[in-house]
């Protein structure tokens, strides 16, 4: 729980840190690039620390677990992207009710298909009181927003965000139960999704479809990566020990006390009654789904 919770503080300062990254540059996509390519870094480091967990990459393939897990990456991609471009127009608060929407509704279907460790949980009314409330959140956290930040597609794509952030959490807690190792998961992780956004800038870039890039010099700016790999990290050993859904709703409600402060002190947003509202509905939904429900142990392979 600890760890989910330090995971959602953690997670609402990466999306400004990333968003302010892509402002400066001009290219969001870039930024998300950057993200990952620090992320992969410090990883890289971590690992050459630990002999255990490099024996464990170099016999990848022996992994037992489906190898469509190893494309977590995907999913964390499409999360850092979603921040770099909406965050700077939606404000980080929404972002962050938006997001645990989509990870929340999706984290009720990954539980129930058994695909995170520690079997099949079952849909209870609990868990779908939880995404109701969710989807009443993300309509609450828009109202009374100015025309100029009412924005509804880049809100859905912050839903779209959080739901592959579900599956990617299963995937990472799945070869960090699999494997006892979550650095290892977090390391394929930052891999995949490195190298699918430099094939992606790569592309854009070859095509002339990218324009000249106005680097920063605040190191700060370039942090967004170590801190996504601690937020993959953390939610791969959540995940394993909590199931998606309740490692998710724990995580929110430190990220939206926090998203509030960033909102607040570094943008100067105050937030608005729709914003709290749906704040307090998300935090409801954490209680909900901390109901005990039996667990099915799924089958074998």
């Amino acid at each position: 729980m600890a760890v989910a919770l330090a995971a959602g503080v953690l997670g609402a300062i990466q999306p400004e840190v990333n968003a302010e990254l892509g402002d400066r540059l001009g290219s969001a996509l870039v930024a998300s690039l950057v993200n990952f390519a620090v992320a992969l870094a410090v990883t890289a480091v971590v690992v050459a620390f630990r002999p255990g967990t490099k024996g464990r990459l170099r016999r990848l393939g022996s992994w037992p677990v489906p190898h469509w897990t190893l494309t977590a990456g995907f999913g964390g991609a499409i999360v850092v992207l979603a921040g770099a471009v909406a965050v700077d127009t939606i404000g980080v608060a929404i972002f962050s009710v938006a997001f645990f929407a989509g990870q929340i509704t999706f984290g009720l279907l990954v539980d129930r298909l058994g695909v995170s460790p520690g079997g099949v949980r079952p849909v209870t009314a609990p868990r779908v009181q939880a995404v109701v409330l969710a989807a009443v959140a993300v309509v609450l956290a828009q109202t009374g927003q100015p025309v100029g930040d009412f924005a509804p597609g880049l809100v859905a794509f912050s839903v779209v965000a959080g739901a592959a952030v579900a599956f990617q959490s299963a995937f990472n807690g799945r070869i960090a139960s699999a494997t006892g190792d979550a650095v290892a998961a977090t390391a394929v992780n930052v891999t995949v999704g490195t190298i699918a956004l430099a094939v992606i800038v790569g592309g854009l870039t070859a095509a002339g479809e990218l324009g000249a890039l106005d680097w920063p010099g605040e190191p700060l700016l370039y942090s967004g990566g170590a801190l996504g790999a601690a937020i993959v990290l953390s939610l791969a050993a959540a995940s394993a020990a909590l199931g998606v859904l309740r490692a998710t709703l724990t995580m929110l409600g430190a990220q939206l006390l926090a998203a509030f402060a960033v909102d607040w002190v570094a943008r100067g947003d105050a937030p608005t009654a729709g914003v709290v509202a749906g704040g307090v509905l998300i935090v409801a939904a954490v209680a909900l789904v901390g109901r005990r429900a039996p667990v099915t142990r799924a089958r074998a392979g």
